[in-house]
């Protein structure tokens, strides 16, 4: 038995030593205030496992990417929905610890001790009544509670599990539709920015025919040098803008990868949208659309679990002014071991069974502060929800008229680009013929260069806005039966 008893110390001492040799790696602070701190070489990875996994993650990219496809890519790829998915099954989790307090608890132990008692003797009478002892004692030991009533309390915090689980729920629905709107703007972003792009080259195209006109009638001494060199720098400024628009591809097609949760160096394209361009919306009036993104919008349905999560919050403050009923037992079970006597004892056993009423008749005002505390942040969290409506009002009836806008500067800007084509070509065709000067034709072509940016600028803004309003109303993403 003493040979068991001294490998079971030094097991326990050689797990406690290992532990703490581990835990004695020190961190310093920065050391200046104006100097860098450098890692201890034990902190610096060389490898980083999230990101090799997202570089290893299997995405058939081989074909051009559509708004849907983008879409359904981002859901599955994207880490931004997994975050609130994992915070919504950490909350599913909670309501689960809530619920147990409905259960008996039930604990089991194990004991193990040993027992040298040595009495000293005068007069060679020993000192105490109880011989000298040298023995080892364990068992086992079952421990039950159970809370049988608290005024409320447990139900309240199930309540207030329950409520924080649909909240977080909402979110992340929220943040499913946080994550189309952006996958939408990211796809319009780099469709208009490679239209730019194709719009850059036409006006390209325009200047070099401009400065070659203005090359022959120069060679022919028909115009000044002038002509020729405010062509030229018009034509090289239209250079210098397709460059820009080549920059833009690229800042917008990271943009794109991030939303689906892509490196940015990753290797797709998309596919150019497809049906015809939105240019009605829902005959509801806006107070309509107001109503159903108050119904409908994630956030706001979010707001209102977490109002009603503070109110249960109130009850588990509450049920502390009153006692607690419960209900418990116990049972023990020991073996014993001595070298003197073995047979001084052989077992023994305990079994106990209670049932108690506890209640905190003063606690320094405790009960009552913390009451005051969750009034206080369910108040709060009301002035939240009402701000959060609001706000949400506006923030429909700002997109609707932003689309409804949108719909009239995209007619007027495809009436735009139509006339300042045919006014070009008319421009270049009258300054070939010596009937206007290069100003006018330079004029034409600047005009028609604005038009096809205003032209682009007013699909993306087009599509945006109405994403924007779907987004406001809560319905973007949500299929219906």
């Amino acid at each position: 038995m003493m040979n068991k008893i001294i490998g079971f110390i030094t097991i326990t001492l050689s797990i406690g030593l290992m532990i703490a040799s581990t835990g004695c790696r020190m961190v310093d602070p920065p050391a200046d205030p104006a100097v860098a701190w450098t890692p201890p070489d034990w902190a610096v990875q060389t490898e980083d496992s999230v990101w090799d996994s997202l570089r290893e993650k299997p995405v058939d990219l081989s074909a051009p990417l559509s708004i849907a496809n983008c879409v359904d890519l981002a859901l599955k790829n994207s880490p931004v929905t997994r975050q609130f998915w994992a915070a919504a099954r950490a909350a599913a989790a909670q309501v689960g610890q809530a619920e147990s307090y409905l259960y008996p608890q039930v604990s089991v132990s194990g004991d193990g001790t040993y027992l040298k008692q040595k009495y000293s003797m005068k007069d060679g009478i020993a000192s105490g009544n109880d011989p000298d002892s040298d023995g080892f004692n364990y068992g086992p030991g079952l421990q039950l509670n159970w809370l049988l009533f608290d005024f409320g309390g447990v139900r309240g915090g199930i309540e207030e599990a329950r409520q924080t689980l649909l909240a977080t729920n909402y979110s992340f629905n929220q943040s499913i539709q946080d994550l189309i709107l952006d996958v939408e703007k990211s796809y319009y972003e780099l469709f208009s920015a490679r239209s730019e792009v194709k719009a850059a080259e036409s006006d390209v195209e325009d200047t070099e025919k401009s400065l070659e006109a203005a090359q022959q009638k120069f060679e022919v001494g028909l115009v000044s040098k002038l002509d020729e060199l405010q062509a030229q720098s018009t034509y090289q400024d239209s250079l210098y803008r397709l460059e820009s628009a080549k920059g833009d591809v690229k800042s917008a097609r990271a943009g794109l990868a991030e939303a689906l949760g892509l490196a940015a160096d990753a290797d797709f394209d998309i596919a150019e949208p497809d049906g015809e361009l939105p240019t009605t919306v829902s005959s509801d009036e806006v107070s309509g659309l107001i109503e159903e993104g108050l119904k409908k919008r994630p956030d706001i349905a979010s707001l209102r679990a977490e109002l009603r999560a503070k109110e249960a919050a109130i009850d588990v403050a509450g049920s502390g002014y009153y006692p607690s009923l419960n209900l418990g037992g116990s049972a023990n079970k020991l073996w014993y071991s001595y070298r003197e006597d073995p047979e001084l004892y052989d077992d023994s056993y305990m079994y106990t069974g209670y049932l108690s009423i506890n209640w905190d008749i003063f606690s320094g005002f405790r009960d009552r502060e913390k009451k005051l505390a969750a009034e206080a942040n369910a108040a709060q969290a009301r002035e939240s929800l009402a701000e959060a409506e609001i706000s949400a009002s506006a923030d429909v009836w700002t997109k609707y008229y932003a689309f409804n806008t949108a719909v009239g500067k995209y007619k007027f800007a495809n009436s735009f680009f139509e006339t300042s084509q045919e006014s070009y070509n008319l421009a270049l065709e009258s300054y070939n013929a010596g009937l206007k000067s290069i100003l006018d034709l330079l004029q034409s072509q600047s005009s028609l260069s604005s038009a096809r940016s205003q032209l682009i600028v007013a699909k993306k803004d087009l599509f945006t806005t109405l994403a924007d309003l779907a987004h406001a109303t809560g319905t973007l993403g949500v299929k219906k039966d």
